[in-house]
């Protein structure tokens, strides 16, 4: 731009400098996907997944986008200005004057905390961006010596805030990636960390050499004492008898739901590597990787079939083919689907879950009598919940989160929460909502009004025509925003009206709908794929018997559990039933299986995929193309 005094805009309908980008910068190396062409297990990092995309979906990628960026400068500089030229309204002056108010988040009468558990942990699943740091690896003091940082994005308290004295919070932009994979010329892109795929990534990592590290003998993960997660990554102690967490996803450590989920399925997996172990002749990495390919089929069955319908309305599920099949396979995969996870989604819907923060955990006993509680900014970062006693307190912890109301997704927040969420060791407070809307600045996310439009969803004109948002709401989006243009698209959903059927309002669920649409569609591996990718009639039927409700009975020796796991237990419509009654998987359907190839390497006749006319002419050299 400085050399042809061209803006980001002409030089990209310039071709003689797109030409000459693409010939000094592109890297089109893709790597090879032979291994996994007939493979049944899919590859740790979903690289190939796609076998002619092989990048899509894949870890360490640029997110994908629904709209393109809205930076400033048309590539760089992070959405600050508004339509008036105007700077936008500090995001601390948003979450004061939008998302807080007198009261707090209203309970809902029909939801619980595994809700919000397995909303997170879903989340741990899909994305991670990382933020810049500093060259010596520490993080950037955006509100001292770094200031100047051009990584540095740090948000502005304004003078008489009621939590804070200081007048910087800090703030750290994500790390940048090139536009196109540096193909084309553009603007800055976003980093995401993980796999796109529901694929149990955050329990087995995204790449090979981690899933090395937490494999044990036998194809089981290495356990701690008490059947706990191995010990490592970084948290706060309390009790010189604890320890940190190790999981394939370093979040693990945040909150004692997260870390009860991650000990939740590290004993499924090796109770079903057991189970696997028995029926069948495999070697101990065969038996590694079938139980891998069975735990990402139940978050995908448990994720579409029992946490979508709470997440998202009937309707916009059906049009979107999100619900799954009772029987028989589902043929819906479609190559020119592109799963990757899109930056609205990991940068604002996926973070509906933040207003469900409870202020406090506790553990309940077998007579679901309340024993103890845990304020919730003393025990993030904090495994001692989890972790003491061996885990023995993990079924009480889990009990009170099966009975104890969520928060509806709302505006509101509880101060306590919403203020201290993040605290570094020397006791600093930050504000996640702030964090939330400035994060979206950083990635240049279009506004509020132009995802609705992307939508189909009515564009308001005015602050008074913000159709899905009541009087209160609309009142307060006017007295902190100059234009309605200006909102900023978490704030502007966040703050919206659920509807009847739906956790989220009408533009989150629109996003939120697309993006598992995505995922489902675009995935080779989906569990109800007919093929080498998917299962056998008879696995597939086991796979569909199992609930969330039954993993935890399995897992956590509980003897009574209501069967809509993601519901407060109710007399009349979700009564509390005997585990044992609940189904769970039958190992023996999987002694019948041949042996399964390790990386896709064909073990003879058997697995030669079935080609036709077309392909065995192209194949042998009789006519071009490829399929």
């Amino acid at each position: 731009m400085k050399r042809s005094d061209m803006s980001i805009a002409d030089l990209q309908a310039d071709d003689g400098y797109q030409s000459s980008f693409y010939e000094q910068l592109c890297d089109e190396t893709l790597p090879s996907c032979d291994l996994y062409r007939n493979s049944p297990y899919r590859s740790a990092t979903g690289m190939c997944n796609n076998l002619h995309k092989t990048k899509w979906g894949m870890a360490l990628q640029a997110h994908a986008r629904y709209l393109p960026a809205v930076y400033d400068d048309g590539y760089n500089s992070p959405r600050q200005r508004g339509q008036n030229g105007e700077p936008l309204p500090s995001p601390r002056v948003i979450s004061n004057q939008v998302l807080s108010g007198e009261s707090v988040t209203p309970a809902d009468n029909q939801r619980n905390l595994i809700l919000f558990a397995y909303g997170q942990f879903i989340d741990h699943d899909l994305t991670f961006t990382p933020i810049v740091k500093g060259s010596d690896g520490r993080a950037l003091d955006c509100c001292g010596e770094d200031k100047s940082d051009s990584e540095c994005l740090g948000i502005e308290i304004p003078a008489g805030d009621p939590r804070f004295s200081s007048t910087c919070m800090d703030f750290s932009r994500s790390i940048p990636v090139a536009f196109n994979g540096g193909c084309s010329i553009g603007y800055r892109e976003q980093l995401n960390r993980l796999s796109s795929f529901i694929d149990g990534g955050m329990i087995y990592g995204d790449s090979k050499s981690f899933n090395e590290n937490l494999n044990g003998k036998f194809g089981l993960l290495r356990t701690s004492e008490g059947e706990l997660l191995p010990s490592g990554e970084i948290c706060q102690i309390s009790d010189s008898a604890d320890f940190c967490l190790l999981a394939g996803d370093e979040r693990v450590n945040e909150a004692p739901s997260l870390s009860g989920l991650h000990v939740v399925f590290l004993r499924l997996h090796n109770m079903i590597a057991r189970g696997i172990r028995k029926e069948t002749k495999y070697s101990s990495q065969e038996v590694f990787l079938e139980t891998k390919k069975i735990v990402g089929a139940i978050f995908q069955q448990v994720t579409y079939g029992e946490y979508l319908p709470v997440l998202l309305g009937k309707k916009i599920r059906k049009g979107l083919g999100l619900d799954i099949q009772s029987r028989g396979y589902w043929r819906g995969y479609d190559p020119y689907v592109n799963p990757t996870v899109k930056n609205v989604i990991a940068t604002a819907a996926l973070r509906y879950g933040h207003s469900q923060i409870p202020p406090e955990f506790g553990y309940k006993t077998r007579e679901f009598a309340t024993r103890a509680t845990f304020k919730t900014e003393d025990v993030l970062m904090d495994p001692h919940v989890v972790v003491t006693q061996q885990g023995s307190n993990i079924p009480d912890l889990a009990r009170f989160l099966l009975t104890t109301p969520a928060r509806k997704v709302d505006r509101q927040v509880e101060d306590a929460v919403r203020n201290e969420l993040f605290r570094d060791v020397n006791g600093l407070t930050f504000d996640l909502m702030s964090l939330n809307i400035q994060r979206g600045r950083d990635h240049a996310l279009p506004s509020y009004n132009a995802w609705r439009k992307w939508c189909g969803l009515p564009v308001a004109r005015s602050f008074y025509k913000l159709v899905d948002h009541n009087k209160d709401a609309r009142v307060r989006l006017r007295i902190t925003y100059d234009d309605v243009n200006d909102i900023d698209v978490f704030v502007g959903g966040i703050t919206e009206t659920p509807r009847d059927d739906a956790l989220v309002g009408p533009l989150f669920e629109c996003l939120l709908g697309r993006q598992f649409r995505d995922l489902k569609f675009g995935d080779r591996y989906w569990y109800e794929t007919k093929g080498v990718e998917g299962f056998r009639r008879g696995e597939l039927h086991e796979l569909r018997k199992v609930t969330l409700s039954k993993i935890l009975c399995e897992t956590l020796g509980l003897e009574e559990i209501q069967k809509d796991v993601f519901s407060l237990p109710d007399e009349q419509s979700n009564r509390l039933v005997s585990c044992s009654s609940l189904p769970f998987l039958d190992f023996s359907q999987w002694s019948q299986s041949r042996s399964r190839p390790p990386y896709g390497k064909p073990l003879g006749r058997k697995f030669c995929p079935k080609l036709s006319i077309q392909q065995l002419l192209w194949k042998y050299g009789i006519i071009p193309g490829g399929f």
